[in-house]
């Protein structure tokens, strides 16, 4: 008995718990559209947001590595948006056009802070206060495209499942050629982003491969 009761006070210190998988009617997993990807990746990060804050000072390879997973999720994360989500969104929503350029203003903020910290080092005191600001800018971002009226909430009620399933798949295969580390001055919409991302994607990996970098 006590080993029992040991395991569910674990369980139930965990961190954040990823979102459940949508299941149909016969019991099996729905196939995840791609608002179930966009919003998988937000739990993601969030997730290496956290592991960040549990770490002390003097953890200065975790806090990098950290970092560099940050770095790498949310540059694969903006590309992939870039490619699908908004072009989709930009015909697709009502004010789609408004809705996109304000989520491509803070992709490009967020890029210029990605950067910033991938040249910093964890000694630097701005190592933190750009881990902190980038944080910030992703909440922020996370809250509007999630939220009423966000872009996310908007494909819900105005694509249809088919298109999203479809888009699910495209967002998948975009993410093995997306750049993995940000680009500020790259292009973001199409077709010069889908165009410039994939060489800078191919050596966005190179330099991964070089660094030992995963």
């Amino acid at each position: 008995m006590p080993a029992k009761t040991a395991k569910r006070s674990r369980s139930s210190s965990a961190g954040t718990p990823k979102r459940a998988p949508a299941r149909g009617g016969g019991g099996a997993p729905r196939p995840r559209d791609v608002i179930a990807v966009i919003k998988a990746d937000h739990d993601a990060v969030d997730r290496l947001f956290r592991r960040y804050k549990g770490l002390s000072a003097r953890s200065i390879k975790s806090r990098r590595n950290v970092a560099d997973r940050v770095i790498k999720e949310l540059a694969v994360h903006a590309a992939v948006e870039e490619d699908v989500l908004y072009p989709v969104a930009r015909t697709t929503v009502p004010k789609g056009q408004e809705l996109v350029k304000e989520a491509l203003r803070e992709h490009r903020s967020l890029k210029k802070a990605l950067a910033a910290l991938d040249k910093c080092t964890p000694e630097d005191q701005a190592f933190d206060h750009l881990m902190a600001e980038i944080e910030q800018e992703v909440r922020h971002h996370v809250k509007e495209e999630e939220g009423p009226g966000g872009i996310l909430d908007q494909l819900r009620k105005h694509a249809p499942r088919e298109q999203l399933l479809r888009m699910a798949k495209l967002t998948r295969q975009a993410k093995q050629s997306a750049p993995t580390r940000p680009h500020p001055n790259a292009p973001d919409t199409p077709p010069g982003n889908i165009v410039v991302g994939a060489v800078t994607g191919m050596i966005d990996k190179a330099r991964d491969k070089l660094a030992r970098r995963t």
